[in-house]
């Protein structure tokens, strides 16, 4: 008998995961969900629903991946990068074409992408109790993953064709969220007053521009490239001033990028109707 339990506990041993592990897992099961969702209805309501349900899923897993040393405020601020992320390429993934041909291989980029993004927030979940040589490249790419996913977004909320102040509303929110994981990486610590108003204001500029980008005649992905440049702009200078980065350099950097996006909007915009 003895011999029977130590052979039981010999073998949970073996197969205990480690958080690498763990967030492979996790990245090819949210991968399969993204596959499978799309192969299950043709009905619009129907894909929406089955978007938020991935967007749970993605949620929990991550969570899963990424539990130890997990915190209640990290199972929040953490998580809402991943969970966003998911729902985003699904949004976008549902318009594509119902081909393998294409399909397969924006899933095995959404699979490597959100693996890539676990480990981003894995290297937060482990920065904000001891320093490790890895927070600036993780920071990079959080810093990316959240422009790309508020572009999946916004171009979401556009096919909608939602009311111009239904528009700017939706926009706040989202980039309230998406702003505020951003801020909270800096310091690693608990929500401040400080970030919830920066994440505010910051927010609210980004929903007024989409509200005056909703009486604009672009095309969707335009009107989304112009939000998501303005959050990139935004967010960035507000960033790097609270990592005490911020330079003049930096500013005509931003200043640069700012009037290409807009000038390359004017330039393909068909303002005859």
């Amino acid at each position: 008998m003895k011999k029977y339990f130590a052979s039981i506990k010999d073998y949970s041993g073996y197969v205990q995961l480690n958080k690498r592990q763990k967030i492979i897992i996790a990245s090819v099961l949210v991968t399969i969900g993204l596959i499978v969702s799309t192969q299950t209805t043709s009905f619009l309501y129907a894909k929406f629903r089955l978007i938020f349900v991935l967007g749970i899923i993605g949620y929990l897993l991550s969570l899963w991946a990424l539990w130890e040393g997990m915190s209640k405020t990290k199972a929040i601020i953490l998580l809402i990068l991943p969970t966003f992320y998911t729902i985003s390429v699904a949004s976008f993934y549902f318009l594509l074409p119902v081909r393998w041909l294409t399909r397969l291989p924006v899933a095995f980029l959404f699979s490597v992408s959100f693996y890539t993004l676990l480990l981003s927030q894995n290297v937060f979940n482990v920065a904000s109790l001891r320093t490790i040589p890895l927070y600036r490249a993780a920071s990079t790419s959080s810093f990316v993953f959240t422009i790309i996913t508020a572009f999946f977004l916004y171009n979401v909320i556009f096919a909608f064709n939602l009311p111009f102040y239904l528009n700017g509303v939706v926009v706040l929110l989202l980039s309230f969220l998406l702003i505020l994981q951003v801020l909270w990486s800096v310091k690693m610590e608990n929500i401040t007053g400080q970030m919830i108003t920066y994440s505010f204001i910051l927010g609210l500029l980004i929903g007024e521009g989409a509200v005056a980008l909703s009486f604009w005649p672009v095309a969707p992905t335009i009107w989304s490239l112009a939000l998501s440049t303005y959050m990139y702009i935004l967010l960035g200078i507000v960033n790097d001033f609270l990592r005490e980065r911020l330079n003049k350099k930096n500013i005509k950097e931003y200043i640069f990028v700012g009037v290409f996006i807009l000038t390359f909007s004017f330039l393909v915009t068909s303002w005859s109707g």
